[in-house]
């Protein structure tokens, strides 16, 4: 019976194993598709002038400690929801459901693995398969990142955001500072943000998106891409 047991575990051990990220994968999957259909063409964004939208996708949000030459990357599920309008609109947004994987080189991104087959193709089962292998490692930590409320202005946004994530015994990763947002496609299904720090390590350039840890300043880098639902 223990020797039953212990098999059983080991059977529930190796499947909750290969099926850590598997969600996270598919999403990031449908968001990446989607972007690529509204991107790949530079066709021009089409805003609605009214309605609601509800985008879900994934985001990724890094810690980078310049001087040790590492950064902590945290893969979350990110939702966003905007209100339109003949003027623009409002949208707000966050990110929680994190993975984290540690100590990654500073340009070193394991999930960000694009697998195209041509034009507006994914590979979805390539990519599936790569991005659960690199999320694998992977451990589930709390926390949350919040993107206030703030308006749309021909398809572009800068919101305020600020959150906390888990990191360690008892620590956390907190967040802080201003993101760019588009809203691109035909019929405006992508939402798509980045830092405005624009991934340099120079301080000086850009508005900073932050991150500090145990009193330490880091430097924050966000990357999103959400599909409408």
């Amino acid at each position: 019976m223990n020797s039953f047991r212990l098999l059983l575990s080991m059977a529930v051990l190796t499947i909750l194993t290969g099926c850590m990220g598997s969600g996270h994968a598919d999403v990031w999957i449908d968001a990446q598709r989607a972007y690529f259909c509204a991107t790949l063409d530079q066709q021009a964004a089409n805003v609605p002038t009214s309605g609601t939208a509800r985008y879900e996708g994934i985001a990724e949000v890094s810690a980078v400690d310049p001087n040790r030459n590492t950064k902590d990357l945290y893969v979350g599920l990110a939702t966003y929801n905007a209100t339109f309008s003949s003027t623009g609109g409002r949208i707000s947004g966050e990110v929680s459901d994190f993975l984290v994987l540690e100590n990654l080189g500073v340009y070193e991104d394991p999930v960000d693995s694009n697998v195209s087959c041509g034009g507006y193709c994914v590979d979805t089962d390539a990519a599936r398969a790569r991005i659960t292998a690199a999320l694998r490692p992977a451990k589930a930590v709390s926390g949350q990142i919040t993107l206030a409320e703030t308006s749309v202005q021909n398809g572009v946004f800068f919101a305020n955001a600020s959150g906390s994530v888990e990191h360690g015994a008892g620590g956390e990763t907190s967040f802080d500072g201003v993101l760019q947002g588009n809203i691109l496609g035909n019929s405006g299904e992508v939402v798509a943000v980045n830092d405005t720090h624009s991934r340099t390590l120079d301080p000086t350039i850009g508005s900073p998106f932050g991150a500090t840890r145990t009193g330490e300043t880091l430097i924050g880098w966000f990357e999103s891409i959400a599909v409408a639902r």
